[in-house]
């Protein structure tokens, strides 16, 4: 099942993904239940992901310096 997330007015660039139709399941139950949108459910996991993969520190943009 391909994703297509919607292009807004702003800087959000539009991409397709290939998302697995037990996850798909899942993501529509929560927009049922909770009413957000498969798109925004998407963006929060993704940057919970890049937290995870990528944290934030003071320390590390300090090394960057």
């Amino acid at each position: 099942m391909l994703l297509s997330l919607p292009m807004t007015p702003s800087a959000k660039r539009q991409s397709n993904f290939r998302i697995d139709p037990d996850i798909m399941d899942g993501l529509q139950r929560v927009k049922e239940r909770d009413g957000i949108p498969l798109s925004e459910q998407v963006r929060r996991a993704l940057r919970a992901w890049l937290e995870v993969k990528e944290p934030k520190t003071k320390a590390s943009k300090k090394s960057k310096n």
